[in-house]
């Protein structure tokens, strides 16, 4: 299918995820509000890489030693940001940065997230991850550490570990993920 389809496609997949959680915090007791954060990226064969989250999970591009967010975080400390409230660095400390406004398991899924479309080169990698992770690492230091993998399961690995090692008190997921040449 062309662009469009793809990305009607992802938004519909994670508005059906949103429904079941919904519907099972419904049906019982035990399992209401509960909510999750998500984000992927779907690949198809060419030369793009479609993007989504749900809450602040993040994804990243790594591209010759720079780093750059592909996602926007729906925390009440984002918002401020892009009310120009507070300043982005306020928000990194801010007391809202991890209370959500929208999760999976809550309303405001809405018709879907934005999906966002990357074009990628040789040599790129994305990082996939949980803010467990970005919550202790800073993107300096997401960067470098990357940047100099040579193993892509290795770094993943690494990079779970050097959360802990900073004090992540939250669970840390994270996907690293090369792009070949061709």
């Amino acid at each position: 299918g062309n662009p469009d389809q793809v990305k009607t496609v992802i938004r519909r997949s994670v508005v059906q995820a949103n429904e079941e959680i919904i519907a099972m915090g419904q049906l019982d007791r035990d399992l209401r509000n509960m909510g999750t954060t998500i984000v992927l990226a779907v690949w198809r064969k060419g030369s793009e890489l479609y993007i989504a989250g749900v809450g602040d999970s993040r994804a990243y591009l790594i591209r010759e030693d720079s780093i750059e967010q592909l996602t926007v975080d729906h925390s009440l400390a984002q918002a401020l940001v892009e009310a120009r409230t507070i300043s982005p660095a306020e928000a990194k400390e801010h007391r809202f940065k991890n209370v959500l406004w929208k999760y999976l398991g809550s309303k405001e899924v809405g018709e879907g997230p934005d999906v966002g479309v990357i074009p990628v080169q040789a040599d790129d990698r994305f990082l996939l991850c949980t803010d467990g992770l970005t919550g202790v690492v800073n993107d300096d230091q997401l960067a470098s550490f990357i940047t100099e993998a040579t193993d892509m399961q290795a770094c993943a690995e690494g990079l779970g570990q050097l959360a802990l090692d900073q004090g992540s008190r939250d669970n840390v997921s994270c996907i690293v993920i090369e792009v070949a040449e061709g």
